[in-house]
């Protein structure tokens, strides 16, 4: 486990026994290495938990007398409410179909006395009550459920559906969604003066879709969520410019602020009807915000100054792009979809070619960003490109692949023991920083013109133009129109989307007819212009 990790976790006990210890909900909490060890007021026998690793990224185990079981996630905080809520479920069975946890004959009676602050329900008061209501006739029987986790402290656990058309199957695989399963959001409210105003994003305790351990948003939409409890709290929509502002230009500034009044758009328009009550509006703008999130930063949810593309991604501010790089397939879902072993070779590859081409100052871009270390050592940086040191890292990736290329089988990130940090960062940062959509083609399914098998479905189309093209398609039908950029260009390509470039600086083949993006319906001609323009890469 990090160094880094190994801080948080110590943070994290230290704020956990004020929590329950000094309240006397637990009698003791110890941390021995990466485990934590706490024993229930009241209650005879030790609960360990082996906490995740990465720290609080990954699932929890933790296990108690008379067999307790339970996985979990999320903070240490997190886990021991996770541990209380499922004595508390245990305690309210019948007494039949229970045991009392780690008691014996002498003590059951003691020990149901002592608990009676976990077993003891306390009805809601008629705010949270209507809220509850709301949320019922808005989202379905069952879309909230009400637990009281102590004398103080509610657990309201909100089943979101999942309702866009935008979000097809397709679009749920890339982002680490399962479009059928409900996003499950845990809130801890007080029992007493509950309102619309009261609650802090430091409340939302997890983000998930339950059965479901591939889920990759959590880290975006508790992001989303937090900043949604933040306006709340503050009436910061009475301040939001309400005014349609005509925002078309793809200018860095103008992208950012197109997309930044949309997101108030999307909040004003979720808090239309505040009288159906918080948890109401919470959930409605998650709905609102599901097929926004590849518009703006996975991290941060702050806009990009770029157009959006299908992948979600990570914003450049160093705090987004130092979490990218130690957990960015939690994060942008990326490095789970495309980790093929022929997806990631194409990658290594497009990589290559930018990097060792004449044209490298113009055409690879983005420049890595790529750190090392608990102490955030800069690698490479795109506001100081050093392009000798990038080659000798990927010069390290081309021998690798030379010696090895034909044993991959499953996966690049195999061989990372065998890099440097500095290249096995690298390898990381090209494969997390792909925001297309690329999957091999099976055979009924290649072109067979190509004579390789090395062909692959790409999507770069965002969500919403990506639904218009397939609205298109079923009116008018399609037709194969081909395009030949050199292997170097595609570096740039998958991550910025294909770009006319005619009369300009980056044009390499004339613009005979006029600018534009040149296509063809024979591949014949653009093979030949891709060959002629493009260095080679042995596959």
């Amino acid at each position: 486990m990090s160094t880094r990790s190994k801080r948080a976790i110590e943070s994290d006990v230290d704020d956990a026994r004020e929590r329950f210890v000094a309240t006397r909900r637990l009698s003791r909490l110890d941390l021995e290495e990466d485990t934590i060890v706490f024993q229930v007021f009241g209650l005879s026998g030790d609960f360990t938990a082996f906490l995740s690793d990465p720290y609080p990224m990954e699932a929890t185990v933790v296990y108690g007398p008379d067999d307790f079981e339970l996985q979990t996630s999320g903070t240490i905080e997190d886990t021991i409410l996770a541990v209380l809520s499922e004595l508390k479920s245990l305690e309210a069975k019948p007494a039949k179909d229970r045991h009392h946890i780690g008691s014996n004959a002498e003590s059951a009676e003691s020990s149901d006395e002592e608990m009676s602050w976990v077993v003891t329900d306390r009805p809601p008061e008629p705010a949270l009550q209507a809220d509850i209501d709301s949320v019922q006739k808005l989202f379905g029987d069952g879309a909230v459920v009400l637990t009281q986790l102590c004398l103080t402290t509610y657990r309201v656990r909100l089943y979101v559906p999942i309702k866009c058309a935008l979000l097809d199957t397709r679009v749920c695989a890339a982002w680490g969604l399962k479009p059928d399963v409900p996003v499950c959001v845990d809130i801890c409210l007080p029992v007493t003066g509950y309102a619309m105003g009261v609650v802090e994003p430091s409340m939302l305790a997890q983000v998930r879709q339950e059965g479901f351990p591939e889920f990759g948003l959590e880290k975006q939409l508790m992001q989303i969520l937090a900043d949604f409890c933040s306006v709340c709290k503050s009436r910061a929509w009475e301040s939001f410019d309400c005014v349609h502002e005509s925002v078309d230009e793809d200018a860095p500034e103008k992208l950012f602020r197109r997309f930044e009044l949309k997101k108030q758009e999307l909040m004003l328009q979720a808090l239309g009807d505040r009288e159906l009550g918080f948890l109401s509006c919470l959930g409605r703008y998650l709905q609102l915000r599901m097929p926004t999130l590849n518009e703006y930063c996975a991290i941060c949810d702050a806009p990009f100054m770029l157009p959006p593309m299908m992948m979600r991604a990570v914003c450049p501010r160093e705090l987004c792009t130092y979490q990218f790089g130690e957990f960015g397939s939690k994060i942008t879902s990326a490095e789970g979809l495309n980790n093929h072993a022929e997806v990631v070779d194409l990658l290594v590859c497009m990589l290559v070619a930018a990097a060792k081409s004449s044209r490298r100052h113009m055409i690879l871009d983005p420049y890595p960003n790529v750190y090392v270390g608990e102490q955030l050592q800069v690698v490479l940086h795109p506001n100081s490109k050093d392009f000798n040191k990038l080659e000798t890292y990927v010069r390290e990736l081309e021998g690798i692949r030379a010696r090895i290329g034909n044993q991959f089988g499953a996966s690049w990130s195999a061989k990372t023991s065998s890099m440097s940090a500095e290249a096995a960062a690298l390898l990381k940062w090209t494969v997390a920083s792909n925001r297309s959509f690329l999957a091999p083609l099976q055979d009924d399914e290649r072109i067979p013109a190509f004579r390789t098998p090395f062909q692959y479905l790409l999507i770069s189309a965002p969500p919403a133009k990506e639904a218009r093209f397939q609205e298109l398609k079923k009116q008018f039908r399609t037709s194969f129109a081909f395009h030949g950029s050199p292997s170097e260009n595609w570096h740039s390509i998958l991550r910025n989307g294909l770009k006319n470039a005619s009369n300009t600086k980056l044009m390499t083949c004339g613009a005979a007819h006029g600018a534009g993006i040149y296509l063809s319906t024979d591949p014949g001609t653009k093979v030949s212009v891709y060959a002629f323009s493009s260095q080679k890469i042995p596959l």
